[in-house]
């Protein structure tokens, strides 16, 4: 009865999220466990452990008398030599339950138990997490009779396990696992440490493949050029002065996206989501930072206006610091030593404060400028896709041409000539394509390659597939808008963004056809 009392009890701490459980559908298998619970062996023939502290007389009776035969107590019979002990040991988990309190004194016990979180394997639910929690609700070790001040731990996080290609799990026996120093030696103990932490999900198995770490040598590469790009423009500045005045919109977009990563990561550290903090990283740094805000800020970076020159490089430094200090963590040895490079701080970097947000409260209309960023990054996207289409190499540079009647994009030309690598990119609002001249059709506008024109059959089969695409994506927006469920129920900013989406995507089909029908 004694033990159902202690089961129940044990289940409700983690039922009523007094203890949670990282990932939450490990909770069902603890209370199934609980639910279902079974008497174990708790002896063990090992010459480590706790002894178990049972003895056996040594003289025998015809009668049986358990009384006299057997003695159990924690200190030994006060006649022992008329006793032997048992030779067994209790088993590990037996003695590992008590871990939680018993490795402090009182005076320890009272400041850090409950201790916060236990990281370890779901393999182990029962045999550890189960008895720990178990152990602290019988033994009260906690500072009052509460149930909430009994608890081992507040928060379990549960690791997932490396696997092989071909999901067996790794040994010496199978001579399936890879030697981490031959990896440390070929990729950098970064790569490794970022490349592993990427691809692990919470709580899941993932089955392993070098290549994800080549992905982290190289992206730790990646990080290495561009501080080195920002050194060679000169000193950087521990304490970065943005003047807002001459904040470019590229400038506002990549400070708007740092801004949504830290939000994104704080709240990932707070699920134990640190696969998904990895991966926000990559692809702040990689794609936002390196690929469009550095490529675009060039522009400026070697522009005549010293003001634009001077912002840009403190919104780079503030960017950059903030990366180093998001991705510490991880990269621990990189990041170290780019941050002393880069004169950030004369203190170790794991003793720097976490980056905060960049309050953009004196820039004029924040979302109008990065709606712009947007287009004219879509846009790029679609002029860059035009050439690989067209099999023209991405260095060689190529005339554009943009007809659009949008008059803000005219002050944008420098930065989009540079990010379409373009030999000029002209604007026209009335341009007249020839027949089988490569088009796109772009947030901006239609852009077009201003080159002689294609081969008609297979510019016309390059169109096909692009109208496909776009009725393929119309159809899925017009079945969500004509859903009633969906239009009651869902935010009404939601509702006018489908609405708004398909407006779009109408307009963009209609430019194709045309396209399309000019070409025959």
């Amino acid at each position: 009865m004694k033990t159902m009392l202690d089961s129940a009890i044990a289940l409700a701490v983690v039922r009523d999220h007094l203890i949670r459980f990282f990932p939450g559908h490990w909770e069902k298998v603890y209370a199934q466990w609980l639910g279902n619970i079974r008497d174990w062996c708790i002896s063990r023939q090992v010459w480590w452990g706790h002894r178990i502290p049972a003895w056996y007389s040594k003289q025998k009776s015809d009668i049986r008398n358990p009384k006299s035969e057997i003695y159990v107590g924690i200190e030994p019979p006060p006649d022992p030599e008329n006793w032997v002990q048992d030779p067994d040991t209790l088993d590990t988990w037996f003695s590992s339950w008590l871990w939680a309190y018993e490795t402090m004194d009182e005076q320890t016990r009272r400041k850090f138990y409950p201790t916060s979180v236990l990281v370890t394997a779901p393999d182990i639910i029962f045999f550890w997490v189960a008895r720990m929690i178990i152990a602290g609700l019988e033994f009260r070790p906690g500072k009052s009779d509460r149930d909430e001040e009994n608890i081992p731990f507040r928060h379990v996080y549960f690791t997932g396990l490396i696997r092989d290609k071909l999901g067996r799990k790794m040994s010496k026996s199978l001579g399936n696992s890879p030697d981490p120093l031959e990896l440390i030696d070929k990729y950098g103990a970064d790569g490794l440490r970022f490349g592993l932490m990427r691809i692990a999900p919470s709580g899941q198995d993932i089955r392993y493949d070098e290549k994800q770490i080549e992905e982290g040598r190289n992206f730790a590469t990646k990080l290495w050029n561009v501080a080195r790009l920002r050194q060679m423009h000169g000193a950087s500045s521990a304490e970065s002065k943005i003047d807002s005045r001459h904040l470019s919109i590229y400038a506002v977009e990549v400070l708007s996206r740092l801004n949504e990563t830290i939000d994104a990561i704080d709240a990932a550290y707070r699920d134990y989501q640190f696969n998904a903090v990895a991966q926000r990283l990559y692809d702040f740094v990689w794609s936002d930072y390196c690929d469009w805000f550095v490529e675009a800020a060039k522009t400026e970076i070697f522009g005549e206006d010293l003001a634009r020159k001077k912002c840009t490089l403190a919104t780079m430094d503030f960017v950059l610091s903030a990366i180093l200090r998001l991705l510490h963590p991880f990269m621990p040895h990189i990041t170290e030593e780019l941050w002393s490079l880069l004169g950030f701080g004369r203190a170790s970097i794991q003793f720097a404060a976490p980056p905060q947000k960049m309050a953009l409260d004196g820039v004029t209309d924040v979302p109008g400028k990065r709606e712009l960023v947007s287009a004219i990054y879509q846009t790029v996207q679609a002029g860059r896709n035009l050439r690989a289409e067209s099999k023209l190499q991405s260095n060689r540079k190529i005339g554009f041409i943009l007809r659009t009647d949008q008059t803000l994009i005219s002050e944008q030309l420098p930065a989009l000539t540079r990010l379409l690598n373009a030999e000029e990119v002209r604007i026209d609002r009335k341009y007249q394509a020839p027949a089988g001249n490569p088009m796109a059709v772009a947030p901006l506008g239609e852009i077009f390659l201003a080159i002689a024109a294609t081969d008609k059959a297979r510019e016309g089969e390059r169109l096909d597939k692009e109208i496909a695409k776009i009725e393929n994506e119309l159809g899925t927006a017009e079945n969500k808008l004509k859903n009633k469920s969906f239009v009651d129920r869902a935010p009404t900013a939601v509702v006018d963004e489908h609405r708004q989406r398909l407006k779009n995507l109408s307009a963009q089909l209609a430019t194709l056809r045309q396209a399309r029908e000019d070409l025959n």
